[in-house]
């Protein structure tokens, strides 16, 4: 379908999947406006509370019911339609770019994930390094501030009481 205006083209591709969610949103919404007209008619009844008259049966709540599910079918329907619809100009406007998905052979495939790999190895390599360099400070900071803290204690001559926990709790005997 194109529609022409007045400097230029506008092209306009309509796509099998954009007509049958059009289609499908149309006849929901007209079966959502038939079910309106047929399943909830004005029956004009007496007033609450008249003396004399004998109050009617509790309302029927299937109509209800099939009102939601058709109005959620509605929605979803129009939902779909939009979402195909701007699918299909974003993947006109790649083809006007020229920047249209083609099919590569397999060898440039192949190529092209050779190279991601490589890249993937050689920046887990960099990272792998980098948490190398940082736990060795952090081990070198330790063993630093472990020995300036035992030749505190050795000089004050204060017995300091160690807080010191086993690892593992000693089995108990029974």
């Amino acid at each position: 379908m194109t529609a022409r205006g007045g400097s230029g083209a506008l092209h306009l591709q309509v796509s099998k999947l954009l007509v049958g969610c059009i289609v499908l949103a149309i006849a929901a919404t007209g079966a959502l406006i038939v079910t309106l007209i047929v399943g909830f008619p004005r029956k004009p009844g007496p007033p609450p509370g008249t003396p004399g008259v004998m109050p009617g049966p509790p309302p029927d709540e299937r109509p209800v019911a099939v009102l939601i599910v058709l109005t959620g079918l509605v929605v979803l329907a129009w939902l779909a339609a939009l979402i195909v619809s701007a699918r299909d100009l974003v993947l006109q406007r790649l083809s006007l770019a020229g920047e249209a998905p083609t099919a590569a052979d397999p060898a440039q495939i192949r190529s092209l994930l050779a190279e991601v790999r490589t890249e993937l190895a050689a920046d887990r390599e960099r990272e792998w390094q980098a948490i190398t360099e940082r736990l060795l400070e952090y081990a070198d900071q330790r063993e630093t501030d472990g020995y300036l803290n035992g030749m505190r204690v050795a000089t004050t001559g204060d017995p300091i009481e160690a807080n010191v926990h086993p690892l593992r709790r000693p089995p108990s005997q029974r």
